[in-house]
């Protein structure tokens, strides 16, 4: 089985994980529209259709009262283009809380950013090459957390 994991967010990322191997890591394809930025929905289609996959998992998101409006409708804008896109292509998709996924890798709560490198090494060596940013760290742990709680 293959799954895509998807790290939502403009430094997103997505992760193609077969058997416990990482097979394919690729940022989130983000098209400039003025001042602001949004997914690139063809090349995302593109590569969704270029990388098999037979399951997508995507974390939950939501805004926190921390975040301001704008931002925060961004934010919700980019995963919900990233959903509407995986899901016409046909793929089951689920989401998974951050907390869920990330208890799983044994990242601590109030963990840095960079402890999803560490974990996703600890858990999947194959990911190394691919391991620039957590944002990708982040996308390989996902698809391996729906891999072994299928």
């Amino acid at each position: 089985m293959i799954v895509l994991g998807i790290d939502p967010g403009l430094h997103g990322a997505l992760a193609w994980v077969e058997d416990g191997r990482v097979i394919h890591v690729e940022d989130a394809p983000i098209l400039a529209e003025g001042r602001q930025k949004a997914i690139d929905a063809a090349r995302l289609a593109a590569c969704i259709a270029r990388h098999r996959a037979d399951h997508a998992v995507i974390e939950r998101v939501g805004a926190r009262p921390t975040d301001a409006k704008a931002s925060a409708f961004a934010f919700g804008r980019i995963t919900g283009a990233l959903e509407a896109l995986v899901m016409a292509t046909g793929l089951p998709l689920e989401r998974v809380s951050p907390i869920t996924w990330r208890r799983w890798a044994g990242i601590p709560a109030g963990a840095s950013k960079d402890a999803s490198i560490a974990a996703c090494l600890r858990l999947c060596p194959s990911s190394r090459p691919y391991l620039s940013r957590h944002d990708r760290a982040d996308a390989v742990l996902l698809a391996l957390w729906r891999m072994r709680n299928a």
